[in-house]
């Protein structure tokens, strides 16, 4: 299953991520609710910007769709070096749909963390930071 993390930037310059196009929809419905003069966003209208090429963004400067694996790349790689045939599980290596099945584990927890804090301002720094403590990637 491909999953995507969806970029939203709004007038203001503020960024917001999310895994829903249904949050996007209601994000950018949200941020023009005093404007009776918007026309609101609905599902097939994210669909046409995001999947259609339709360059007709309102009300926002930008939407983008990553893949969620190019977008945690580095996360990923990382802690696939610490889990396999590391001394962190006692040098056993793991079978290739073992590893694909640890790396969703890992991206549904990282997700979580990653995309609340950027949502609230915090610097990329701070968040991988926070990722390598939590998830004990660099001893």
């Amino acid at each position: 299953m491909i999953r995507t993390i969806f970029k939203i930037t709004l007038e203001d310059d503020k960024s917001y991520y999310t895994t829903s196009r249904v949050d996007v929809v209601n994000k950018i419905n949200d941020y023009h609710k005093d404007d009776e003069t918007f026309k609101q966003y609905n599902i097939n209208t994210i669909n046409g910007v995001l999947y259609n090429n339709n360059k007709k963004v309102r009300g926002v400067k930008n939407v983008e769709r990553f893949n969620v694996r190019d977008f945690y790349k580095d996360y990923i790689d990382t802690y696939t070096d610490k889990i396999n045939g590391s001394s962190f599980n006692h040098g056993k290596n793991y079978s290739q749909s073992s590893i694909k099945r640890l790396q969703n584990q890992f991206i549904d927890f990282i997700n979580m963390e990653i995309l609340e804090q950027k949502n609230n301002g915090e610097t990329d720094d701070n968040i991988k930071e926070h990722i390598y403590k939590v998830a004990m990637l660099k001893c």
